[in-house]
């Protein structure tokens, strides 16, 4: 077993502990990138790529470990130099790469078993180009969407008959496709789009069912708002929850939540929740700010105005426990024009290297919805100085008994905070991602990332530069941690303080 001592910077409650630690060295003869996906309880994937400087095709070598970060089986894979990678898409048994041929028609699709690591390969024949966007797979058949001369468009490929076909309905002017969603258990393929027509925005989720017909058109419109995102929370086959953010005006700004229930294709009148609304989403401001916020907002809502927010915020896959939904988004703002880094860092974003805007974090907010929709909680972590080189999501929230912890990596680092419903229980707390070897020391970190694994587990990766000194060059590595928070002496805490509040009865 590889241990590794995380050492907290400060605070009482160092609750982070680690547990294994993986180290790759990396390759002075190629050109590498890694990546790494979350199996769950049954492990984790590695992925290394890169072209050794003799070799024009790129070699793919997929590693599979289990919780201990115990090796279980390696394939590889030569990809055909006529090819270039898309992007990715995990399911539950298998793991799929979409990858094309420039300026062609040409696709290929790449199957691989996380049992046993035996791989599949497909071609197809789809359109040139098309801008992708999303890729996912439902069933035997791949789901390609994009955009194609400037209109949305959703391509289904069959692996095993090879057929391809284009769900109707999509390819209309000044259409932004939002999301794909896929119900494998019933079948059901789901395009959630906005449009822009005659100064509103309608917001449609066009439901097909598995052969790509389509079967019904739900759609959102309000003469106040425009609705920007939305995801759907499925109750039974004619019932479900709509939850996301809306806008003023047919903007990406938003100006808060909303949540609308649908029955039988037909939505009920959403309920809009503002930013304002909120107990803690300003908490990621200094008192003083906070507080002249604050008085701006009830003086505008005493006279009867109504408050513009201008935030943008990027929704997390919502988390659904048995008792609640929970819906994570962080605020950003569009940084200094920068490339793409070295890990691409996760799944179903594109693989193509380009310029790209980078991002800067400033807090994410975290909201408790009951099973029937009704706001019950919220809350706000503060992210100073984090930037990204894409939009992605960065920090992470685990249950863990009844808390939530929220963590994000940064420089070499684990910043951690610990939330019970609309309380803090832990602030912020940061611990140093060290070496395996107590002898060596990092002396430089590059992409670090972090993503929920299993259970109250969370993985941290990246790559660093390690040695023993700072005088010498030292040896980069691949890297990829395995933490857990311990809760168990923060309900001490709770209790102890509990306990000694004016008044408590024993």
């Amino acid at each position: 077993m590889l241990l590794l001592i995380f050492a907290p910077l400060w605070g009482a409650l160092a609750q982070l502990q680690q547990s294994d630690r993986l180290e790759i060295p990396t390759s002075s003869s190629s050109s590498e990138q890694f990546e790494v996906f979350s199996l769950g309880e049954r492990g984790i994937l590695s992925v290394i790529r890169g072209n050794e400087f003799s070799n024009r095709n790129e070699q793919w070598e997929f590693v599979k470990y289990d919780t201990t970060l115990k090796a279980l089986w390696r394939t590889s894979y030569k990809l055909d130099f006529r090819y270039i990678p898309v992007m990715a898409y995990k399911a539950e048994e298998s793991g799929y790469w979409l990858f094309a041929e420039p300026d062609t028609d040409k696709f290929l699709f790449l199957q691989l078993n996380f049992q046993d690591g035996s791989i599949d390969t497909y071609k197809g024949n789809l359109l040139s180009g098309v801008d992708v966007q999303h890729f996912k797979v439902i069933g035997s058949k791949a789901l390609v969407s994009g955009y194609y001369r400037s209109r949305p468009i959703v391509i289904v490929h069959s692996f095993f008959d090879h057929t391809t076909r284009v769900l109707p309905g999509l390819f209309e002017k000044n259409t932004e496709l939002n999301n794909v969603d896929i119900n494998e258990i019933d079948g059901y393929i789901n395009v959630i789009t906005y449009a822009y027509r005659k100064k509103n925005c309608v917001f449609e989720i066009k439901t097909y069912n598995y052969d790509g017909k389509l079967l019904k058109r739900t759609s959102l419109s309000d003469p106040r708002y425009s609705f920007i995102s939305g995801q759907i929370v499925p109750l039974n086959a004619d019932d479900s929850y709509l939850i996301g953010n809306y806008s003023v005006g047919c903007t990406q700004y938003s100006q808060g939540l909303y949540v609308t229930h649908v029955s039988d294709d037909t939505p009920e009148e959403p309920q809009f929740i503002e930013f304002s609304e909120l107990q803690n989403f300003f908490n990621y401001m200094k008192p003083k700010r906070k507080a002249r916020v604050l008085e701006k907002i009830g003086k505008r809502k005493s006279l009867g105005k109504e408050n513009r927010f201008r935030y943008r915020l990027l929704v997390h896959q919502l988390i659904q426990t048995e008792k609640e939904i929970v819906l994570v988004a962080e605020v950003y703002y569009p940084n200094q024009r920068s490339t793409s880094p070295i890990i691409s860092g996760g799944l179903s974003r594109p693989y193509v290297a380009r310029a790209l805007e980078g991002y800067r974090y400033t807090h994410a907010i975290v909201c408790g919805f009951d099973r029937s929709g009704k706001l019950m909680w919220d809350n706000t972590i503060t992210i100073k100085d984090l930037t990204s080189f894409d939009l992605q999501e960065m920090v992470q929230v685990t249950p863990v008994d009844d808390y939530f912890v929220l963590a994000y990596p940064q420089e070499g680092e684990i910043h951690t905070e610990v939330i019970s419903r609309n309380k803090v229980v832990v602030e912020t707390e940061k611990f140093k991602i060290n070496p395996k070897s107590e002898k060596e020391k990092v002396l430089n970190n590059e992409d670090g990332y972090l993503s929920p694994w299993y259970g109250q587990y969370f993985l941290a990766y990246g790559m660093q530069r390690i040695g023993t000194s700072s005088i010498v060059q030292g040896r980069e590595v691949f890297y990829v941690n395995k933490l857990t928070y311990k809760t168990d002496d923060i309900g001490k805490m709770e209790a102890k303080e509990e306990a000694s509040r004016p008044g408590h009865q024993p």
